[in-house]
């Protein structure tokens, strides 16, 4: 190629900076590519390509992308950042630490460099030197409100419960508009036993985002908490917000056995069952298994499923938001929404601990196999559905609203996403496996 034409392929440059300030990922991501294909080495284009591979969700090349850049100009902090992002993404943490250090080397004011160091560190269980890292970055500037809230994380994880409230607060009075550190400072107060500050940062929180489910859901263990089981009670009410289905056999099905036994040959075939990793946030014992989303790619008895769901949601909410729009809860109903599903299996003695479903709106349950003698159980209630009791992490003195369902093969439970449910154990050796689901809210756009 001569040189006239070389120069001509050197003015996409700034054509790919201004696509990738536009968002323009893909299109700015070709024109990196065609500038490698003119000169592979060029760091500034390798350290843009690592960047766009990894917007657009290609970690592997972002690393490999980016490796290339730093060996070409190993004295670029930011380029050491990035590569540390890329290795985080694509699961490779404790190189990405070496690489964030290395980035902090060149530029020890690098301050996204301190705050993904530390989040890596925790990931890695290496809490102490998370801590030591997020202080030393504090030191530089105090005055950033995502160091304090990252710093009474990894706090709460080295059980320096006290000092990560202060850190919350620190962050709060620093950005008392973002909605985030008050989920932080709620879970942590209510954890403490400090109910009254935990419910006012709740109502601080709802001001900010009107129905945020959580916040809703915090706030009434915390009003519980406080003695007000009444306004406790509206917020979290047993009796008019769970719906209980019994289903009908779809199309192509001669009874609802013929389509529970279908659905139970795809659960227990589908790849992704297993255990969670020990250290998931869904982990609850060796005798859980689940799947990964199953919606998205869905077929046969599944996709039959599906259209349940869809159907039975859109009846709760079309029935329960009307007749409810003082609830802060109900006067915000998501305008587009999503079924999204995963699988429970659970094995001799499994249980699943109390838990909420923060990322949908509307949640339920289907039950596709339950063990013969669930329906035998009698005051311990072995293998059913128990609702309304927060988790034991929270320091409760109060006595909230409790409800055990008995599980029936071919029944959908239907509860507002906020409402803490779990599995009572049952210590018999038989599989007991359910249908987890939920109205994911989509953007509108």
């Amino acid at each position: 190629m001569n040189d006239d034409a070389g120069r001509d392929r050197w003015r996409l440059w700034p054509t790919a900076v201004a696509l990738y300030r536009a968002g323009r990922w893909s299109e700015a991501f070709a024109c990196c590519r065609e500038l490698l294909d003119l000169e592979p080495t060029r760091a500034q284009v390798l350290g843009l390509a690592g960047m766009l591979a990894l917007r657009l969700d290609d970690a592997a090349a972002a690393v490999d992308f980016l490796a290339r850049a730093v060996e070409r100009q190993p004295d670029a902090a930011e380029l050491h950042y990035n590569h540390g992002n890329a290795l985080a993404r694509l699961g490779h943490a404790a190189d990405g630490v070496e690489a964030y250090r290395r980035a902090l080397q060149y530029r020890p004011d690098l301050l996204p460099a301190y705050n993904n160091l530390g989040s890596t560190l925790q990931s890695l269980g290496r809490i102490d030197e998370a801590i030591a890292v997020l202080r030393q970055a504090i030191a530089l500037a105090g005055d950033n409100p995502e160091l304090w809230r990252n710093f009474g994380v990894a706090l709460e994880a080295a059980g320096s419960r006290d000092e990560a409230v202060a850190a919350y607060r620190q962050a709060r009075s620093l950005r008392p508009d973002w909605g985030l550190i008050h989920h932080n400072l709620a879970n942590a107060l209510l954890e403490a036993g400090a109910a009254d500050e935990a419910r006012a940062a709740c109502e601080t929180w709802l001001a900010l985002e009107p129905g945020q489910s959580e916040a809703i859901g915090l706030m009434a263990v915390a009003l519980d908490e406080c003695g007000d089981r009444a306004a406790a009670a509206r917020l979290v009410d047993l009796d008019r917000f769970i719906r209980r289905v019994e289903i009908s056999p779809p199309a192509g099905y001669d009874s609802l056995d013929a389509f529970n036994t279908a659905l139970v040959e795809q659960l227990l075939a589908d790849p992704s069952l297993s255990v969670p990793a020990v250290s998931a946030p869904h982990y609850n014992g060796p005798a859980f298994r689940t799947t990964d989303e199953l919606f998205d790619r869905s077929r046969g008895a599944l996709s039959a499923l599906k259209e349940i769901v869809r159907r039975e949601i859109g009846s709760y909410l079309a029935v329960l938001a009307p007749a409810h729009p003082e609830h802060p809860y109900f006067a915000h109903p998501p305008a587009r929404w999503r079924p999204t599903a995963m699988a429970t299996v659970l094995d001799y003695d499994g249980n699943l601990a109390p838990h909420v479903h923060y990322s949908g709106y509307v949640s339920g349950v289907y039950y596709v196999r339950i063990p013969a003698f669930v329906a035998a159980a009698q005051g311990d209630h072995a293998g059913w559905f128990e609702i309304g009791r927060p988790p034991a992490r929270f320091c409760r003195r109060g006595y909230p609203d409790v409800r055990f369902i008995e599980p029936r093969e071919g029944t959908m439970l239907l509860f507002p996403s906020y409402f803490f449910h779990s599995t009572v154990p049952f210590p018999v050796a038989e599989t007991r496996i359910s249908i987890a689901f939920d109205a994911t809210p989509m953007p509108l756009s």
